[in-house]
């Protein structure tokens, strides 16, 4: 890209071939932002950043396994040699495998913290002397109301989830120097691939007569698919994304929809043992299911 050619705002959103990344990534560039997109599923991403362009919008794909550290690295500078500058970075990018803690091997754990934590701690720490120079930067980092909402068979997804948060308040204070702003987008139940992506790579737990967690994972399925009617879309976080990385006072977290809030703030207040005895009896497991 030409220097006359350069955007004013960049943002970098990751985890945007599909769900809540690709529909962000839709509305930054609806406010104006070139958006670098980034995920590992290259024709998937070539196809959200064609999308973006037939509309008017300008994108850069950058294929990134976000897993691997050098790749991650890549990401940044691929962004700097063709558009000179981050202004927003989106750090979505993230999974749950559909396992419960005792069928995930060290490795497999390592994995998640590397795609859904480690990645977006080392995206902002090579970022920071950048958005430094530039006088500021926005970093918007999306939780999940399993911080919150304890639920069984998502122990790694929720500790991912939690160091999010713990280190998105750390980094407020760290860069708060040089404008550097953070803000947490925590969305409730979202309508997107990735709970159908779940079951298929846990399929073969369902389908197994000797494991303990086979019923479960049928009930938790049942229990998803229930929540899911009245999901919010991707698009719905994407709009409060836009809005986190373009008002001129962010707030620290957004909550989507705001009725989330009050979920959190009700689980905050019970004792811990109500609060089990109540989500084991939703999730119909254990001794009050």
């Amino acid at each position: 890209m030409k220097d006359d050619e350069k955007p004013h705002k960049v943002a970098i959103v990751t985890g945007a071939s599909s769900g809540i990344g690709e529909a962000t990534a839709h509305c930054l560039a609806e406010a104006g932002f070139t958006v670098v997109v980034a995920a590992r599923r290259k024709a998937l991403l070539d196809g959200v950043a064609a999308e973006i362009s037939r509309k008017g919008g300008k994108a850069l794909s950058v294929p990134t396994d976000l897993s691997d550290a050098q790749a991650t690295s890549a990401l940044v500078g691929k962004t700097l040699e063709e558009l000179g500058r981050v202004d927003v970075l989106v750090n979505n990018a993230g999974y749950g495998p559909p396992c419960a803690l005792e069928q995930l091997d060290r490795q497999a754990l390592r994995h998640v913290f590397d795609v859904n934590l480690l990645s977006a701690m080392q995206l902002i720490g090579e970022l920071t002397p950048t958005m430094r120079a530039q006088g500021g930067g926005r970093i918007i980092n999306i939780g999940s109301l399993s911080r919150y909402v304890a639920a069984p068979i998502a122990a790694a997804y929720a500790a991912t989830k939690g160091g999010m948060e713990a280190m998105t308040a750390c980094m407020r204070l760290e860069l708060a120097p040089w404008n550097i702003q953070l803000s947490l987008v925590i969305p409730g139940f979202v309508d997107t691939p990735t709970f159908d992506k779940a079951r298929e790579a846990g399929e073969h737990l369902r389908d197994d007569p000797d494991n303990p967690y086979r019923q479960l994972m049928a009930d938790l399925d049942d229990f998803a698919n229930e929540q899911l009617k009245s999901a919010v879309s991707p698009e719905q976080v994407g709009e409060v994304v836009v809005k986190a990385a373009t008002a001129a006072t962010p707030k620290t977290r957004y909550f989507v929809p705001r009725a989330a809030r009050t979920t959190v703030r009700m689980f905050g207040m019970m004792p811990d043992r109500l609060a089990d005895r109540i989500l084991l009896k939703m999730y119909k497991w254990g001794p009050w299911a």
